[in-house]
């Protein structure tokens, strides 16, 4: 192949990633990350099936087969991803005509088996909460923070792209936009409208004197006008809080939505209200966390119970 036939050929793989990426963002409403992600493996496993002297679009069940063994992650979990962008791709393929068949109708899924997520104690969050220093910015910042993402199970990008057109005060819920543009309504506690409220007029103004960012937490560190809060900074301050408390278990911002939903099935919350409040699109990504509120139960009846 000279370097012509092989410019052509990029082309061609550039055009066909890009009206796929399209597709999702404009016909199936996916995000951005998404799209990102799917088109990103669906880019390494076309640049493997030309690697075998094959045309893109020329691919069956046989090189799918072959890349996860070859060329991609074999983990079950890695697989069964890589597998769920391959079906969006042969899918936009059938839509737009370009094939008639589905190869992977051919291709079964791995089996997952879900590891629990780590939970923190009742105890160990109260610690959190009050350990922020109250005098600084972000001490505050971080204060109305983790009592937000506490006290409503917050992803964490949803935590930093809070605005104040979504944040109800006065009647004491938000309107969250998650996965896949959804909406869902969450109750914000007393607690969480109180910090927030108390960040807000006092040190808030520190970083944005003219109110003009519409978000609702914002960095402690831009010089140049307020930024709001980054996943990987709010990271950094959970990391430094766990260090300070002499915390050694891996404690992330997602920690605080896995103790928001184990706490209020320990607390007698019903799957299907705890399914609501998390965003979560099916029952059974929610189940998992019946396993561990019965844990937690059985590690309670272990220790208090004179028969145990």
């Amino acid at each position: 192949m000279d370097n012509r036939d092989r410019a052509v050929k990029g082309a061609d793989l550039k055009a066909v990633i890009t009206g796929f990426g399209d597709s999702l963002l404009l016909e199936q409403g996916l995000s951005a990350s998404t799209v990102s992600s799917y088109s990103s493996d669906v880019k390494l496993f076309l640049e493997y099936v030309s690697s075998r002297h094959k045309s893109e679009r020329d691919f069956n069940s046989d090189d799918i087969s072959a890349y996860l063994i070859d060329g991609g992650d074999s983990a079950p979990g890695s697989a069964a991803r890589f597998l769920c962008s391959l079906r969006a791709f042969c899918s936009y393929l059938k839509r737009e005509r370009v094939r008639s068949d589905d190869p992977c109708d051919k291709i079964t899924n791995p089996s997952i088996v879900r590891a629990l997520p780590t939970v923190m104690s009742e105890e160990c969050v109260d610690a959190f909460l009050n350990a922020p220093d109250l005098s600084t910015y972000a001490g505050m910042r971080d204060k109305a923070m983790l009592e937000t993402v506490y006290g409503c199970g917050l992803r964490v990008s949803e935590l930093v792209a809070l605005r104040f057109d979504s944040l109800n005060l006065t009647d004491g819920f938000v309107i969250i936009r998650g996965k896949g543009g959804k909406e869902r309504l969450v109750p914000l506690g007393e607690n969480a409208c109180y910090w927030i409220e108390t960040y807000v007029t006092s040190a808030r103004s520190q970083k944005d004197p003219d109110n003009s960012s519409q978000f609702v937490f914002l960095s402690s560190k831009s010089s140049k006008g307020p930024k709001p809060m980054t996943r990987i900074a709010f990271w950094y301050r959970v990391k430094a809080y766990s260090k300070e408390l002499g915390i050694t278990s891996d404690i992330t911002p997602h920690t605080f939505r896995h103790a928001f939903a184990t706490h209020l099935l320990n607390h007698d919350a019903d799957l299907r209200t705890v399914q609501m409040l998390l965003g979560h699109s099916s029952l059974t990504t929610t189940q998992i966390y019946t396993h561990v509120a019965t844990r937690r139960l059985h590690e309670i009846y272990d220790k208090t119970h004179p028969r145990a």
